[in-house]
């Protein structure tokens, strides 16, 4: 699923293509053509965590949520697709281009005035990636919550918006917290220092790199030569960057979504975890995890 770096690096590059311009045509898979839009100037273009908000004229709102396999893509006036027609879910066009968005499971017109009342928009906590941000307020919103372990609070978008479910597990590994610690024996600068963390490493990743955790890059520099990209997940059986110990992997929450953690940096009873291997010697370790 599409994390909060990912949308908002997609809204950055559709704004200049789409804010100001007339709608030449909307159309979506429920309803088909919009003609009454048609004309109407796109006003802005937003994310909001994991959601597109595209305003349109005065009144109406698009609203996508890209879930797990929704995925955007531009095309000129008039190219062939390279999708088939038969997955598109909504189309935007202007005078030059097409925007058309595959597979989401989440696309709907609004009103302007019910965006407020939206049953989920309306309970989402802080964009984490928002230019400021209260720390304080999250880690209230935080305590409200009834999360079973820390790995359900950050992925509880009520909470704040914008972690995915490799952010969590990176997040963890940084602050050396296990996935399945519960929040209530974390203190409110533990909660805070995680929602720091979250955002620092998010806000690194908004250029036009592949994700990566290790550290942050600067635009046009490489990784070197076999270096893994992120420290703990998708890399189960692997040793820990940090301390030589294999990566641990589950399947974690209701949902069943991947987690990875080091057992001996992350031990389940929040322990301080031990010292620093070769590797991250080499290389540095994550933000707040030294």
């Amino acid at each position: 699923m599409p994390e909060g770096d990912t949308v908002h690096k997609l809204v950055n590059a559709m704004r200049p293509l789409l804010e100001g311009r007339a709608l030449a045509k909307l159309w979506l898979r429920d309803r088909g053509d919009v003609p009454e839009l048609a004309g109407e100037r796109v006003a802005e273009v937003a994310a909001l965590g994991k959601h597109f908000l595209f305003v349109l004229g005065e009144r109406a709102v698009l609203h996508v949520h890209l879930g797990m396999n929704g995925k955007w893509l531009r095309y000129a006036r008039g190219q062939r697709w390279t999708r088939s027609a038969a997955t598109a879910v909504v189309r935007l066009d202007t005078a030059d281009w097409s925007f058309v968005c595959h597979q989401a499971p989440v696309c709907e017109l609004l009103r302007r005035r019910d965006v407020a009342l939206h049953p989920v928009l309306s309970r989402l906590g802080p964009d984490l990636l928002a230019p400021e941000i209260d720390l304080d307020l999250v880690v209230a919103r935080a305590r409200r919550r009834e999360a079973r372990s820390a790995a359900e609070l950050l992925l509880d978008q009520r909470v704040a918006c914008g972690v995915g479910n490799v952010y969590k597990s990176e997040v963890l590994f940084a602050e050396r917290v296990h996935p399945e610690r519960d929040p209530r024996t974390l203190g409110d600068d533990a909660i805070a220092a995680l929602y720091a963390t979250a955002r620092s490493l998010l806000r690194q990743n908004l250029g036009g790199w592949k994700r990566t955790t290790v550290r942050a890059l600067a635009p046009g520099e490489s990784l070197p030569l076999g270096m893994p990209r992120l420290f703990v997940y998708g890399r189960g059986g692997e040793p820990c960057l940090r301390c030589g110990a294999r990566i641990a992997s589950r399947l974690h929450g209701d949902d069943a979504r991947s987690t990875y953690w080091c057992p001996r940096c992350q031990p389940a009873q929040g322990a301080a975890g031990a010292g620093r291997g070769p590797y991250a010697a080499s290389h540095g370790s994550p933000r707040g995890a030294a």
